[in-house]
């Protein structure tokens, strides 16, 4: 981690050097409205690298884990301008060797670079990824039984609490947001925090907002463990485990741990069943499908909640699929095309977004509610969904 934050500090020294140089002569305005901004960008970035460096080994609050993300944004912003700035003065470079006079429009693509990506991050950070979304998508059921025709179902997920760090009305907005749509069932598909379950502070009051006719469910993902905590251990591992259980149900949720649960809705049975999921990228692991799904009845619809949608095809041990499986992780990556058409998360994850089919089995994907990584979503807004179960006439 030293290593990673001491080449920060040599992007950051960098980026101060050639933008000293190339404001020289340069009107004052903008002389002085860019170093401004460089320097207020230093200074969070040196209280960032203060504040996590001299922590100590202590588990993360809300606080902590939302510095980290915010560091995360700062490096993005440090190593892409201090790239985009290099490969920019190699080109001026060779411009000038190949044309033998000075280059005039190196100055103004550099500043120009530094302010534009300066922008991009800030609007990623201060407003993209508070900005909620609301997502409604009917999902037509082969032979879906009458009596569940227009069963909604409110679908969050990666809520990653301590990432409302300063912001928790808007959190607490989209929980009564949530409510207000009056769903039938309200499931969560996890990592409710990042790195430990202290950073879930006083969330439960907020989470509790959210409420379903038939109730909530949930299931762990793979940040919900604590694995991801640099001081983690087996025994803090079981606090976790047991702590996070706790200020789930706080927050009003049923957490299915490789469990269903059976609802009656309009006198029609339908399982609800969940599965959790360990581990970190490239080394990921489920829990027991055969458990959580093997007891349920052929006969009835039965919804999966897991939190990697990678693990949905495995979903055929247990000798049948669900209809329905939601689940959320990728997040987008937190970055996309305008108008969400595609993302980078697609070279990373087979389904990363959206509604997905492989027979008569189909699978939800959200891009979840909260941030990790960095404090930013670009063109990914956070979303909360809105599944609703309809027949399918085609067939």
């Amino acid at each position: 981690m030293m290593l990673f934050y001491l080449i920060l500090l040599l992007a950051d020294l960098f980026l101060w050097i050639v933008l000293i140089q190339e404001l020289r002569g340069r009107n004052r305005l903008v002389k002085y409205t860019v170093l401004a901004v460089k320097a207020a960008l230093s200074g969070v970035f040196i209280y960032l690298f203060v504040a996590l460096t001299l922590r100590g080994a202590i588990p993360y609050g809300p606080a902590d884990a939302y510095r980290q993300i915010v560091m995360g944004s700062m490096a993005l912003l440090l190593l892409v301008t201090a790239t985009a700035s290099l490969f920019t003065l190699l080109a001026a470079g060779m411009a000038f060797l190949i044309a033998k006079k000075k280059v005039r429009w190196r100055g103004p693509v550099l500043i120009s670079i530094f302010l534009l990506m300066t922008i991009v991050v800030a609007d990623a950070h201060f407003r993209q990824r508070l900005n909620i979304k609301t997502v409604r998508t009917e999902i037509p059921i082969p032979g879906l039984d009458p009596t569940l025709e227009g069963l909604k179902i409110a679908l969050v997920s990666d809520l990653h609490v301590s990432s409302w760090h300063g912001h928790y009305r808007k959190l607490e907005r989209a929980m009564n947001s949530v409510t207000a749509e009056e769903p039938d069932l309200l499931m969560n598909t996890g990592d409710f925090i990042t790195y430990s379950w202290q950073e879930f502070g006083e969330s439960d009051t907020i989470l509790r907002k959210a409420r379903a006719v038939y109730g909530a469910f949930a299931v762990e993902g793979n940040h919900d463990d604590g694995t991801y905590y640099p001081e983690y251990d087996e025994n803090y591992g079981a606090a976790c485990s047991e702590m996070l259980k706790k200020k789930t149900e706080a927050s009003g949720y049923t957490l299915l741990r490789d469990t269903a649960v059976i609802i009656n809705h309009n006198g029609t049975s339908l399982a609800v069943a969940g599965v959790v999921t360990h581990g970190h990228r490239l080394d990921m692991s489920y829990g027991d499908f055969d458990k959580a799904l093997g007891p349920i009845s052929d006969s009835l619809f039965t919804i999966l909640l897991l939190h990697d949608p990678a693990g949905w095809l495995l979903t055929s041990v247990t000798g049948r699929m669900p209809d329905l499986t939601v689940s959320g992780h990728t997040h987008g990556l937190q970055a996309g095309l305008p108008g969400g058409g595609w993302s980078p998360a697609a070279e990373f994850h087979e389904n990363w977004k959206g509604l997905h089919r492989f027979g008569d089995s189909f699978l939800y994907v959200t891009t979840g509610l909260g941030s990790m990584g960095m404090s930013g979503r670009f063109f990914m807004p956070p979303e909360i969904v809105i599944l609703t179960l309809t027949s399918d006439r085609t067939n």
